[in-house]
C-alpha cells in the first residue's frame, strides 16, 4: 500500500533508558493490567552459574541450559504523564519476578483477549526437559490474579505437561486449551484441553504440574502437503472467531523454503459444519522466488568469485507471527517479507441466488512502504481491531488505522496538488480520505453486517532517529487507550531489545507543510548555503581565468 496524503510523523511522549538487561532477551512481552505496564524478558537458553560449558545440542532441543524469564513493571502514568495527569513524579521500574525453567525454551504464545475481560491467561512459554532417553514438553502458562492489596494484579503460573514425545513445532495458547502442531505428524494440528480451574489456587511454586494424557486431532495431512527439497520450514497457527461457542476454527500458516522458492500455505479449518470431523473452509497457496542480489566481483589473477558466491546470504524465512484482536475477530500476520495479511471475520454475507446468509472471512493484503530487502519483524493489533503497528528490520514502525480509529478530526490535512492528482489517477498513490467511496454497507433484519471491513490506512511512521529508537531493535509493541475528561487518547508502548520502553501518542500529528521549493530551502538551508558558496567560488575562478 502506498502511503496516503495524511501520513503523519512521530510524536514521542517518553523515552526511558535504553539498556536495562545485561543480555538482550530473545523475546519481550508488554502487558497492561490495572495501573501498570509489565515488561517481560525471555531468554531461551542460558547456561546456569557454575555449569558453563555443559551446553549440548545443535537444534532447539538442548541440555545443560535453562530458560530464563524476568519481569518488571512501572506505573502507566509515568509513560503518559505529559497528557494523563501532568505530573512530573516518576516511580521507576520494580521487579516482580525472576524465574529459571528446568529446560530450554523454544517458543512463546500470546493468549487472545476477550471483550468482557474474562480470560485471565496472558502468555505461554514452551520449554523442553531431557532426562536420560526421554524428552518431555511443557508449557508454562502465566495468568493474572488480584494482588494482596486488591489493586495491583499479580502474575502467577502453572506448568502443563504436553502429551507425547514428538517434537512440537508450533503452539497457540487459547482460552480453554492449547493448539499445537507436531513435526512430523499425520495431522496438521492437535488440541489439548485445559482444566477449568487452571487459574485457581494453589499458584506457581505451590501448584503441581498439570499432565495432559491425550489430545484431539485436527485436519489430516493430505497428499502433496509440502514441496520437495525443503531447506527450512516455519509453522504458525491460532484459533479464529466462530459464531458457535464450542466450535473450533483454526488458521494455520506453513512457510517452506526450497533452494529457489518460498511456498506459503494458509489453511482455514472448521470442525462444526459436519459431524464427521474437520473440514477445510479456505485454502490459499502462493510461491515467491528467492532472490539474491549480492554482487560478485571477478578478479582475473585471483579467482575469488566462487568463494564470494558461497558466502553470500539470502533472505531469511519470515516467521509466522500472529496478533489478534478481541475474541480473534481480526488476525494479522506477516507474509512475503513486506506484506501484511489481515483476516477479518464478518458476520454474514448474502448469497444473491438463494438470498441466504453465510459466514464470511475477509482477506486484506497490505504492503508496507519499506525498502525492497526489508522484512517484517513483528506486528501488533489493538483489541478493537482498528489500530495496527508493523515494524521492520530497518527499525521503522508503521502505524495503520481504519474504521472509527481513522476518523480523527485533529489530524491536519493538506489539499492534494496537481502531481498528487496525477498519482491518484495513475493508481500509484492513495486517494484522499474525503474522496474515497465508502463501502456499500448493508444490514439484514437481524442487524448483521454484509460489507467487508474497511482497509488499513497508513497514518504514522516512527523512524529510528525521529522516534528516538536508536540502534536497539524493536522487541514488542502494546496499544493502550486512556479515557480522560478531554476524551479518549490512544498510545503505543514500544519495548526495545536492550530493555528501554518508549511511549508515543498516535492521535496527534505535526502540521503538514506543502512540498515546494521554498520549504525545501527552509529545511535544508545549511546544505543550500554551502553548495551556493562552492558554486560561487567555481564561477569566480572560471571568470578570473577566462579574463586572463
Amino acid at each position: 500500500m502506498a502511503p496516503s496524503h495524511s501520513t503523519l510523523l512521530r510524536h514521542c511522549l517518553y523515552t526511558s533508558d535504553t539498556t536495562r538487561w545485561r543480555h538482550a532477551p530473545d523475546e519481550a512481552i508488554l502487558t497492561t493490567a490495572g495501573d501498570y505496564l509489565y515488561l517481560t524478558a525471555i531468554r531461551y537458553n542460558v547456561e546456569p552459574a557454575g555449569f558453563q560449558g555443559l551446553r549440548h545440542g545443535t537444534g532447539d532441543l538442548k541440555t545443560g541450559v535453562v530458560g530464563h524469564i524476568a519481569q518488571i513493571r512501572r506505573p502507566i502514568s509515568d509513560l503518559v504523564k505529559d497528557y494523563a495527569n501532568g505530573s512530573t513524579e516518576e516511580h521507576g521500574w520494580t521487579q516482580t519476578f525472576q524465574h529459571d525453567l528446568p529446560g530450554a525454551i523454544s517458543k512463546v504464545s500470546h493468549a487472545v483477549t476477550t471483550q468482557d475481560g474474562s480470560n485471565l491467561l496472558q502468555f505461554g512459554v514452551m520449554y523442553h526437559v531431557v532426562e536420560n532417553e526421554t524428552t518431555r514438553h511443557y508449557v508454562r502458562i502465566y495468568y493474572l490474579r488480584d494482588g494482596d492489596d486488591g489493586v495491583s494484579p499479580l502474575f502467577e503460573y502453572k506448568d502443563v505437561r504436553m502429551p507425547g514425545t514428538t517434537w512440537i513445532s508450533a503452539f497457540s495458547l487459547e482460552e480453554n486449551g492449547i493448539l499445537f502442531a507436531r513435526d512430523p505428524d499425520h495431522y496438521g494440528f492437535r488440541m489439548a484441553h485445559l482444566p477449568h480451574d487452571l487459574t485457581m489456587a494453589p499458584h506457581s511454586e505451590d501448584a503441581e504440574e498439570i499432565v495432559i494424557h491425550e489430545s484431539v486431532p485436527g485436519v489430516s495431512i493430505t497428499e502433496y502437503n509440502q514441496p520437495r527439497h525443503i531447506e527450512n520450514h516455519h509453522r504458525g497457527l491460532c484459533r479464529v472467531l466462530s459464531p458457535v461457542g464450542d466450535t473450533y476454527r483454526v488458521i494455520s500458516l506453513d512457510i517452506y523454503k526450497t533452494e529457489n522458492t518460498y511456498h506459503y500455505n494458509m489453511t482455514l479449518a472448521d470442525n462444526s459444519t459436519k459431524d464427521d470431523g474437520w473440514h477445510i473452509i479456505d485454502h490459499k497457496h502462493q510461491a515467491s522466488q528467492v532472490y539474491s542480489e549480492d554482487q560478485i566481483d571477478y578478479i582475473g589473477f585471483a579467482d575469488v568469485s566462487q568463494f564470494q558466491q558461497q558466502q553470500q546470504q539470502r533472505w531469511h524465512v519470515p516467521q509466522p507471527l500472529f496478533s489478534r484482536s478481541n475474541n480473534g475477530r481480526s488476525i494479522v500476520f506477516p507474509y512475503v517479507h513486506t506484506m501484511a495479511v489481515t483476516l477479518d471475520y464478518v458476520d454474514h454475507r448474502m448469497n444473491e441466488k438463494t438470498n441466504e446468509f453465510s459466514e464470511y472471512y475477509s482477506w486484506l493484503n497490505n504492503d508496507i512502504p519499506a525498502p525492497y530487502d526489508a522484512s517484517i519483524m513483528g506486528m501488533s493489533i489493538n483489541q478493537e481491531g482498528n489500530l495496527l503497528a508493523v515494524w521492520s528490520d530497518y527499525n521503522t514502525i508503521y502505524i495503520y488505522k481504519r474504521g472509527s480509529a481513522n476518523n480523527t478530526p485533529s489530524i491536519p490535512r493538506r489539499s492534494p496538488s496537481l502531481l498528487d492528482r496525477i498519482d491518484q489517477w495513475l493508481a500509484i498513490a492513495d486517494m484522499d480520505d474525503a474522496e474515497e467511496e465508502s463501502p456499500d454497507t448493508k444490514q439484514t433484519q437481524q442487524g448483521h453486517q454484509v460489507a467487508p471491513p474497511p482497509e488499513w490506512k497508513l497514518r504514522m511512521a516512527i523512524t529510528r532517529t525521529e522516534g528516538h529508537l536508536g540502534l536497539n531493535p524493536v522487541s514488542a509493541i502494546k496499544f493502550w487507550n486512556s479515557t480522560t475528561k478531554d476524551g479518549q487518547r490512544n498510545y503505543i508502548f514500544v519495548a526495545l531489545a536492550g530493555g528501554g520502553v518508549n511511549s508515543y501518542m498516535i492521535d496527534q500529528a505535526e502540521d503538514f507543510e506543502d512540498a515546494n521549493f521554498w520549504t525545501y530551502l527552509k529545511r535544508n538551508w545549511n546544505m543550500v548555503t554551502a553548495m551556493t558558496m562552492i558554486i560561487a567560488s567555481f564561477v569566480y575562478n572560471e571568470y578570473r581565468n577566462h579574463s586572463v
